[in-house]
């Protein structure tokens, strides 16, 4: 060939590797977004390869592709209200290239409480939240087991098995679930779910014990607890009214006249006490030639203490 040729073929086939070089490494570019994981897929079979947040050079000679998960804290709320989009949004779909997800992320789940049965036979239904996170290194476990929609299932059946199991022991009663023994039955549960979902690829971070019902059973002991208050209150007050009889007592001994004007000293304090303990009661004081000298009227029916309408004259 001539030198002529060479130069033409040379100016031809440099920009068309330099083009396809260009397009090679553009396709190899793939950024995981912050707050994510990127599992790294070859022709549709999960791989070792996981890819924390930030941009990444994952040649493109071969077909491949990145499912994404979340890195961030997840979690499951049993007992909180029910979300039917929880289970149709996983978290991603396949992430091809760089740019942003495809897909919403969804970072809460929720479930119904879980009604157990404690050690003592007690029935409770109980709410709590389990926090977790997606451990990096066995991302393809969770990948190949429960898929980008699934480790929630995982997550609340494991959390419900574990729950039941823990509860369940008879040393545990009514009384681990209140005071101070409630942060140690805590701590018990948070260690028996975190056992649970470590050999699934997930890490629990925390779990949240929230209320719990213990329906009849939970009606006793309240009743219980007022009436110990209810007790207390009557001892309290016990010793005023005590005083305030001796009071009266030593009052109407020392009036030379008639017991009603020891009646009279008292007159407001009793009217006061009345309208206290009787709250749809209105007292109004009206002087004048004529007139009553107390009203009585109640919230519901506005009525004299004589019958007759407010503000009429007898």
């Amino acid at each position: 060939m001539s030198l002529v040729a060479w130069i033409i073929l040379l100016v031809l086939v440099i920009p068309m590797l330099g083009i396809l070089i260009w397009v090679v490494i553009t396709e190899s570019l793939v950024r995981v977004p912050s707050g994510s994981l990127g599992l790294v897929m070859v022709k549709g079979r999960a791989t070792d390869t996981t890819l924390l947040p930030g941009p990444h050079f994952v040649p493109a000679l071969r077909r491949r592709m990145v499912e994404e998960y979340p890195s961030v804290e997840l979690a499951y709320r049993a007992g909180a209200q029910d979300d039917s989009n929880d289970n149709r949004q996983g978290i991603t779909g396949p992430l091809e290239r760089s740019g942003p997800p495809q897909h919403s992320r969804n970072l809460e789940h929720s479930g119904p409480p879980l009604q157990v049965t404690l050690g003592d036979r007690t029935t409770a239904v109980i709410s709590l939240t389990v926090r977790f996170q997606l451990v990096p290194e066995q991302l393809r476990l969770v990948h190949e087991h429960f898929g980008p929609n699934g480790y929630y299932g995982i997550v609340r059946d494991e959390t419900t098995r574990s729950v039941h199991i823990t509860l369940g022991d008879p040393a545990i009663g009514i009384d681990s679930l209140f005071g101070p023994a409630r942060q140690a039955c805590e701590q018990q549960l948070a260690a028996a779910v975190g056992e649970a979902l470590l050999g699934d690829g997930i890490k629990v971070t925390a779990l949240l014990l929230g209320t719990v019902d213990l329906g009849r059973t939970g009606e006793v002991i309240a009743a219980t607890a007022r009436a110990r208050l209810e007790l207390d209150r009557e001892k309290a007050e016990a010793a005023t009214r005590l005083a305030r009889a001796m009071n009266d007592a030593d009052l109407q001994q020392k009036v030379t006249t008639s017991g009603d004007t020891a009646w009279r000293y008292r007159e407001t304090d009793l009217w006061r006490d009345l309208v206290e303990r009787t709250e749809a009661l209105q007292v109004a004081l009206r002087a004048g030639p004529g007139g009553n000298a107390i009203g009585l009227t109640a919230r519901d029916d506005l009525m004299n203490i004589d019958g007759t309408a407010p503000g009429s004259t007898s």
